[in-house]
């Protein structure tokens, strides 16, 4: 390689955290406008039923709007159209203005997916006259229940294939299940809705996830494409070859080296990376959390093999369910196995674990305190306990519990 410039680790990790807006508190500001600024940023938020501490959008977006209230997703989606609903890599919350970037997956699903065509245009024929639904006003055939999301109902799954397929969309949530309704009342006026060829949408691609991450390979900007995959079984994917050459030669994107890889930025990220990360707030990340989806790019950069458990038996896990990653300005430190007890309004730390690096005397153990108790406050906790540590040496001296 013959590059101009060579980014360390410390630098990505500082830039990676600047655009995810980690650094400071409320980089994106306060309010249902911050929120929407957030996601438009990160280019998703995934979205998780999982809710041992919070939900997981819920919990991505309080790590970044100190003031986030639920509602705020509702506002942006049905009252502003600003947001919607459809697969990243997951589930996620997107900028409504990247809505065309998302048909060819919505027509490689429609072309690679069978469905009750009969029962499909029935549902369509209410929707355009009755207004939006849910599946819940389907019955069951003959009032029978599911057993879970492998026995959905016969109307559940047509509305699922139909979303998916873009046929349909999701106006709104009411508690946490989804109304549908027809894109037509759905998007605004101004949306773009036709689709883009193979290398438009490659560039689209690589230039959301070079703002979202800073810097990255090939490799790390096409991470969606594994999902693509999934949906486009019989339809083209993402030219990102042909994509990342004209961004380059446009001057869109830059070359860097980091180390023996090839990494491509937009050339004025270079002079936004933060010469120094103050190290005056800890935050516990959500294990579902823009920083950390890529597990290889975490360990890369900082250091951190990170496994969400509660996907292993029992028996196999070594940090606890539902462990949350621990940052303390551009370093991840450890991991808290953490669950709120919302009967009794407690945050129960089951184990917070120490990375063995991380010297005793270097521990953070008042920001430590002052974390514990605003995150358990933000979740709706008014006291908490740490069960157990592990460090080395002995930490369990350094704070007090809630």
């Amino acid at each position: 390689m013959n590059h101009t410039v060579s980014l360390s680790a410390a630098e990505l990790r500082r830039l990676f955290l600047a655009r995810q807006g980690l650094l400071r508190t409320n980089h994106f500001g306060r309010g249902t406008d911050a929120v929407g600024r957030a996601i438009d940023a990160l280019g998703y938020v995934q979205i998780d039923t999982i809710s041992v501490v919070d939900r997981a959008h819920h919990h991505v977006l309080k790590e970044r709007v100190s003031n986030f209230d639920p509602e705020s997703l509702n506002k942006l989606q049905r009252d502003r159209r600003e947001i919607f609903e459809y697969w990243s890599h997951a589930a996620a919350y997107l900028p409504v203005k990247d809505y065309r970037f998302y048909r060819p997956m919505m027509e490689g699903f429609r072309q690679s997916r069978s469905t009750d065509e009969k029962l499909s245009q029935m549902i369509m024929a209410r929707i355009r006259t009755e207004g939006p639904v849910q599946s819940r006003d389907f019955e069951n055939p003959g009032g029978s229940k599911g057993n879970g999301w492998w026995d959905w109902k016969p109307a559940k799954r047509a509305l699922e294939h139909l979303f998916l397929s873009g046929e349909l969309m999701v106006s709104h949530r009411e508690g946490f299940q989804k109304v549908f309704d027809l894109p037509e009342r759905v998007l605004p006026a101004s949306i773009g809705t036709h689709t883009p060829d193979s290398v438009t949408w490659a560039e689209f691609l690589l230039t959301r996830m070079v703002d979202a991450l800073g810097a990255g390979t090939l490799q790390e900007l096409s991470y969606s494409r594994t999902a693509i995959r999934q949906f486009n079984k019989q339809s083209p994917m993402p030219d990102y070859q042909t994509a990342l050459q004209n961004l380059l030669e446009k001057k869109e994107l830059t070359e860097v080296a980091f180390g023996n890889e090839t990494l491509y930025t937009r050339q004025e990220f270079l002079e936004q990376i933060p010469a120094r990360v103050s190290r005056q707030k800890i935050r516990f990340l959500s294990p579902f959390d823009n920083l950390l989806i890529n597990r290889k790019r975490t360990s890369k950069l900082f250091g951190f093999d990170y496994l969400l458990e509660c996907y292993v038996p029992e028996p196999k896990r070594r940090y606890g369910y539902f462990c949350l990653p621990v940052l303390w300005g551009d370093q991840l430190i450890g991991r808290v196995d953490a669950k709120a007890d919302r009967k009794q309004k407690r945050l129960i730390i089951h184990l917070l674990q120490v990375e063995p690096q991380l010297k005793s005397e270097r521990f953070p153990a008042q920001l430590l305190n002052q974390a514990i108790e605003e995150f358990a406050l933000r979740h709706q906790c008014e006291s908490w306990e740490v069960r157990r540590i592990e460090a080395e040496p002995p930490l369990s001296n350094l704070f007090s519990q809630g």
